[in-house]
């Protein structure tokens, strides 16, 4: 629950934020702010994937009581993050003097160049803190993970909400990005500490086994890393380079809609890493496959309720949020929400991936989507402009995560694909059939919504007529027994 509340404060001020920032910056630097972003996502790329790889080994570590051998994983991993962090920062440094040339004013130059820098720098002093990735998530510290991010992103805004307002500019907004950044690494870190009281550091404990091991699992890893860097960010550099940087901003506030919701929807149920792999140490086809089938149908619940809600009501909502010279934000919006959440959907099907270390399936199928992805998007923004990068992002994630995917997934695990779709069949009925009937009801009788009171009266009634039928009718027996477990509330609980 915490951590649905960390993403849902992070949309909240989003929501306050991402209008302010447009209307202090303007359309141009919003823009240069969006495509920094971007960049700066790319140098995670030098990840490799390891993130994932320390996880599953720390996890599996702590599942055996295995102490040693999740220092020896830490520690390995500690020692070549310290050496990617350098090399991010002299990459940082040549590309800040790279950037100067995206810009055309003599002015910009130099503001476009400590950007980069600082940004740059930023992400580098992150990396030796992806050593404990793994110990809070294993150790199920969630909420206090969760409530320090609330914590550095409500002081994040209030210096940002300040120093822009008073006229610092962009650069004011990288330097508050990095001083917030430094305070979340430094509270994570003692929250490790806590989870993990056995947690040692000791260049003794670095092991080139244990290094050779990690690249090994992580090779697939850092392929699946580039495509999601890709994927969500390739888009922008399109945009930028075939349209104009202004015109990022429309399609970052349609893509930005449809990020939040992927990520308040991930947070309340993307935490089975280690759960599965603990399944899958113990050789546990049985549980696995039945968490897995629940999990899967408790994504679809949300997924339908939220796209819903947002197709329905969304362009009255960035008409009211952002004005009506957005509306093409809107239709940005609606196509890449078909995509995202059918992959938010099938999500646990990546998860157990990860755990059976079978994660090359989930790669390639990657591979081939951000290929797809770029070449469609390359095609068709030269003749639907802001359309035709959304649906060259959206066309093949939504074939390759609804067919492709489940078929070569359900083959890995050794689970019938029939009973992957047949799980999915009972929540997508009786969740579409509300949620169909709102927008009859709206369309038909001419409902004008404007105001936010509007929008949130008539969403909070079509997410709780839907939300009721998809938890009573879309879940079996032993599902509605653990859902009482986690769902808020008596009345809640009453329903199941």
């Amino acid at each position: 629950m915490t951590r649905v509340s960390q993403t849902f404060v992070s949309i909240v001020v989003a929501f306050f934020m991402m209008p302010f920032l447009i209307h202090e910056l303007g359309d141009y630097w919003y823009g240069i702010w969006t495509v920094v972003g971007s960049l700066a996502a790319a140098y995670h790329l030098f990840d490799m994937g390891m993130a994932s790889a320390v996880t599953r080994y720390v996890s599996r570590s702590f599942g055996l009581k295995d102490d040693h051998q999740a220092n020896v994983t830490i520690n390995t991993a500690l020692a070549i993050y310290s050496v990617i962090a350098l090399v991010i920062v002299f990459v940082s440094i040549g590309a800040s003097f790279a950037a100067r040339a995206f810009v055309d004013e003599a002015a910009s130059k130099d503001v476009m160049q400590v950007l980069v820098l600082i940004i740059g720098v930023s992400v580098a002093l992150e990396f030796p803190f992806n050593a404990l990735a793994g110990v809070a998530s294993a150790k199920l510290r969630f909420h206090q993970v969760a409530l320090t991010r609330i914590c550095t992103t409500l002081i994040g805004a209030a210096f940002t909400w300040w120093f822009i307002a008073e006229g610092y500019g962009v650069v004011a907004l990288a330097v508050i990005t990095f001083c917030t950044a430094r305070i979340s690494n430094l509270l994570y870190f003692l929250i490790c500490r806590g989870a993990f009281p056995a947690l040692r550091f000791s260049r003794h404990l670095v092991s080139r086994e244990n290094g050779k091991e990690l690249f090994q699992y992580s090779a697939w890893s850092f392929v699946i890393a580039i495509a999601y860097q890709m994927r969500n960010n390739v888009d922008n550099f399109v945009v930028a380079g075939f349209l104009s940087a202004a015109s990022v901003t429309p399609y970052a506030v349609g893509l930005r809609l449809v990020d939040y919701l992927a990520q308040f929807l991930s947070q309340a149920t993307n935490m089975f890493v280690p759960i599965f792999t603990g399944y899958h140490a113990r050789e546990d086809k049985t549980e696995l496959y039945a968490k897995l089938q629940f999990i899967t149908r408790l994504n679809l619940v949300l997924a339908l309720i939220a796209s819903g809600g947002l197709i329905i009501f969304g362009e009255a909502f960035i008409a009211r949020w952002m004005g009506p010279n957005y509306s093409e934000a809107y239709w940005v919006m609606v196509i890449l929400l078909v995509g995202r959440m059918i992959g938010f959907a099938n999500h646990p099907l990546n998860s157990a991936m990860y755990a059976a270390n079978k994660h090359h399936i989930v790669a390639k199928i990657d591979v081939i989507e951000v290929t797809l992805n770029l070449g469609l998007s390359l095609v068709l923004v030269q003749y639907l402009g802001l359309i035709g990068v959304a649906l060259g992002t959206m066309i093949p994630l939504l074939m390759l995560r609804l067919f492709v995917l489940p078929y070569f997934a359900c083959r890995a695990i050794e689970m019938p694909v029939r009973d992957y779709y047949q799980c999915m069949l009972r929540p997508l009925i009786f969740i579409c059939i509300p949620i169909a009937g709102t927008h009859y009801l709206i369309t038909t009788r001419n409902i004008q919504i404007e105001s936010y009171a509007d929008i949130l009266l008539n969403a909070s009634i079509m997410a709780l007529v839907a939300g009721a039928s998809g938890l009573k009718f879309g879940f079996s027996t032993s599902e509605k027994h653990e859902l009482r477990k986690i769902v808020p509330g008596r009345y809640l609980k009453a329903l199941l």
